[in-house]
């Protein structure tokens, strides 16, 4: 009744909250995802022992509808309902062969850890510290990885780059290069990597 929620996945560990935009942009609810972002939570924590904020997962038809879905909140003038801040992630999944890869990617334990390990030395991590999102600093440039396809981490890293100076890149998938070259628009370089090689590192 007060949220565009469709349901929940739950996978070893954690959950997703589901949403399904299919054609059109998603225009969420502000409170109404709040609450039920709340509501998910205590069923996880109840039922499967799980503690930790859901993200969500967006289905859409294909890469423009998470564009549409980006520009769309960029017109709600109260951040705190924004979706990039009810849901610290939201993983956009295309309704294609890819989205069907990718959220094999999204339910394999561990896969955020295993997928940051086979991208990067230790020493050029981020481990989440420093005033912005970015996952590695590699000879000088801030990397982010979008290869989970996360368009709130990819709102939040292009808001904090238009302050900086730095040059950076970010590590994306061949069939996400169009829609990122439109958001980012000059703000990264767009670096590819096919899905091939990240389903190696993670076993799948």
């Amino acid at each position: 009744m007060y949220s565009r929620i469709i349901g929940a996945l739950f996978y070893p560990g954690n959950v997703y909250a589901v949403y399904n935009a299919r054609g059109a942009a998603m225009k969420w609810s502000g409170t109404g995802e709040v609450k039920m972002q709340g509501n998910l939570l205590e069923i996880a924590r109840m039922n499967a022992g799980i503690s930790d904020t859901p993200a969500a997962l967006l289905f859409g038809k294909n890469q423009d509808i998470a564009l549409k879905t980006i520009l769309e909140s960029d017109k709600n003038r109260r951040l705190v309902l924004r979706f990039d801040h009810i849901y610290k992630s939201i993983h956009f999944i295309p309704l294609n062969e890819y989205g069907i890869r990718l959220l094999k990617i999204l339910i394999t334990p561990d896969w955020n850890e295993k997928l940051l390990q086979a991208l990067f030395e230790n020493t050029q991590r981020s481990f989440n510290r420093g005033v912005m999102e970015y996952d590695a600093i590699v000879n000088g440039r801030i990397i982010l990885s979008h290869l989970d396809g996360d368009i709130a981490r990819l709102i939040r890293f292009r808001e904090a780059l238009y302050y900086r100076s730095e040059s950076a890149d970010v590590i994306s998938y061949p069939w996400q290069t169009a829609f990122l070259r439109n958001y980012l628009d000059g703000f990264a370089v767009i670096r590819e990597l096919t899905m091939d090689k990240v389903e190696d590192a993670l076993g799948i």
